[in-house]
């Protein structure tokens, strides 16, 4: 494992932090998905035992926090870092940040907290913070000891994201990027912006909620085949962001095992300074690629349901942007089953009621993208339906 020096105790922190918002799942009796409990914490104690010390959660990711706690006792909370996040939407008043933060002690059942953020600020709850005095409620939790770092997530323009840096004295910052987002949101300008104000940045998104983790279109599949170095997308993926020094932890929410220990290979050899120029323009190749094939910016977070019509927001987008990759009968297959499987799951269930679109970090016009989705979908029914595709 690689590491870094965060300016909070002078602690090595590894380069790989484990996310936790897309733990392992196991399926209920009533179809609802929880965390697999016990295989998330032997995940969580195999990384820790492997070099890991960056665990990043959030109040809003459900039953993650309390998972988390769990998995850290019987001394493993002494050796790792945990990052979490304060749900800033939720703040009413300024006495909020302490009731979050003590709920939030108890989920993860210790007494302090290495890194808390203010969670996805984009321009609302960025003036949320200021009208509640955010900052200087956590300035006060710091002083006492409970809270080690300062910091924020971010989902908005880059002239907020610049904004906000220059506001206060911050320890840390997480931002999206991967390579097919250095110019979306802060960006590669943002961390090089943050990186001189010498804000440690933590990284999320590396591999844009999967879609560099799967299958990758057939062109961008000869490329990587016929290189003169021999990797899978996603690890590249990952080489491009620690080659930047400036991008301090790289964050990787892994559901499996096996997942895992690929990213525990991988971070083997994080380190700054690794890309050779002819591997800088593949991943240009790479990303001219993508730039034609991906229709929707959503990265399957999840922070737009539940729908309220039941609406499976984030499984019609994948199956929409993976099109290009899957065969036409593929493609049409899984739109099939997320409209039959049960009433309310299709997009044609989705009423237009905006929920959805006011949480979303990446600000996708979700019910216009449904409709296109299912556009696309529909045309594609009666050949499948007659197995003549």
């Amino acid at each position: 494992m690689q590491y870094v020096t965060l300016k909070y105790k002078n602690k090595p922190v590894s380069r790989f932090g484990m996310g936790c918002m897309r733990l392992p799942q196991i399926k209920k009796s009533d179809g609802t998905e929880i965390i697999d409990e016990q295989e998330s914490i032997r995940m969580i104690r195999y990384a820790i035992e492997n070099g890991v010390n960056y665990f990043d959660t959030a109040y809003s990711y459900t039953g993650s926090e309390r998972v988390l706690g769990k998995a850290l006792l019987d001394g493993y909370r002494q050796k790792v870092y945990i990052a979490t996040k304060c749900p800033v939407w939720y703040v009413k008043t300024g006495a909020d940040y302490g009731r979050f933060f003590d709920e939030q002690r108890i989920r993860l059942r210790s007494d302090y907290i290495d890194v808390y953020l203010f969670h996805c600020l984009d321009r609302a709850n960025w003036e949320r913070v200021k009208a509640t005095d955010g900052i200087k409620r956590l300035e006060e939790l710091k002083q006492r000891g409970v809270i080690g770092q300062i910091g924020f997530s971010f989902h908005g323009e880059r002239r907020l994201f610049i904004e906000i840096i220059d506001s206060f004295k911050w320890d840390i910052c997480l931002i999206q990027l991967n390579i097919l987002d250095d110019d979306y949101q802060a960006g590669m300008a943002g961390l090089k912006y943050a990186a001189s104000k010498d804000i440690s940045v933590a990284i999320m998104e590396p591999l844009k909620g999967g879609l560099l983790g799967g299958s990758a279109p057939k062109e961008a599949e000869a490329l990587l085949n016929s290189y003169e170095e021999i990797r899978p997308l996603h690890e590249w993926a990952f080489r491009w962001l620690y080659h930047h020094a400036e991008a301090a932890v790289i964050l990787s929410g892994v559901g499996s095992m096996e997942q895992l220990k690929d990213n525990l290979r991988i971070f083997g050899e994080a380190k700054p300074g690794v890309m050779s120029d002819r591997d800088m323009e593949l991943i240009r190749q790479i990303k001219y690629i993508y730039a034609g094939k991906v229709k929707i910016p959503c990265t399957g977070c999840g922070y737009c349901m539940p729908c309220p019509a039941g609406v499976n927001i984030p499984e019609i987008f994948k199956a929409y942007n993976d099109s290009p990759i899957l065969s036409w009968k593929e493609f049409i297959k899984t739109f099939y089953s997320l409209e039959t499987d049960s009433p309310c799951k299709g997009a044609v269930n989705c009423t237009g009621c905006g929920h959805c679109e006011s949480q979303c970090p990446q600000n996708i016009k979700i019910a216009d993208m449904l409709k296109k989705a299912r556009g696309v979908m529909g045309r594609g029914y009666n050949h499948y339906e007659n197995d003549t595709i």
